[in-house]
């Protein structure tokens, strides 16, 4: 799925992409508003669709000024179903959260990152997890294994994206390769998925002084 315009999913239109921004945020926009946070659009494409949404009831318009404003009507019938496809990048989060919680080895972190941890993955990017495995635990311990085989093939179910998850052994950790870009990235600018990130950090930069 196009966590950057996720109503793609089911219609690959601009009246899509205009209902996703609004059911995100409980205020109005003005047309401008509406398209600048569009990619590739204009302000008469967005004009356009905003007349058909409001013809259908699910966006209500109001005058300010000169100017129309434009909400979504949260009353209508199909307001629930376009704010859970709207917000599908947070509904991910909470189901890797879940999914990692079941975990009978818990890891000693995760997190989503790259494009996926910022919302701005597209159709065909990888959803990519850092899951940090505690020392204790062999690398190649079957039920460790499974549970990240299993987080993989259920993200990738859920969104259609290729799910790839990054591990890393606590002890490896200690021995350098903190230092690799991908750990830096993921660690300083990822989704927490387990465990905390800001602990996992500090521990680290002690061991490292």
């Amino acid at each position: 799925m196009d966590l950057r315009q996720p109503m793609r999913v089911v219609t690959p239109t601009l009246d899509g992409d205009v209902l996703a921004i609004l059911a995100r945020a409980d205020k109005a926009f003005s047309n401008g508003e509406i398209a600048s946070a569009i990619p590739d659009v204009t302000k008469e494409g967005v004009r356009k669709a905003l007349r058909r949404l409001v013809a259908q009831g699910i966006v209500e318009s109001t005058r300010a000024g000169n100017s129309l404003m434009y909400r979504l009507n949260r009353e209508h019938l199909a307001a629930p179903a376009i704010e859970a496809l709207a917000n599908m990048w947070l509904q991910l989060i909470e189901r890797l959260r879940e999914s990692i919680g079941t975990w009978t080895i818990a890891p000693v972190a995760a997190a989503l990152f790259g494009s996926a941890g910022r919302g701005e993955g597209t159709a065909n990017s990888d959803l990519d997890i850092l899951v940090i495995r505690p020392g204790p635990v062999d690398v190649e311990a079957e039920p460790w294994r499974e549970q990240l085989a299993s987080l993989e093939q259920a993200a990738t179910r859920w969104t259609g994206n290729d799910a790839r998850v990054l591990e890393y052994g606590e002890d490896e950790l200690s021995r350098g390769r903190r230092g690799e870009p991908v750990v830096v990235t993921a660690l300083a600018e990822g989704i927490e998925l387990a465990g905390s990130l800001r602990l996992l950090r500090l521990r680290m930069a002690r061991r490292k002084s």
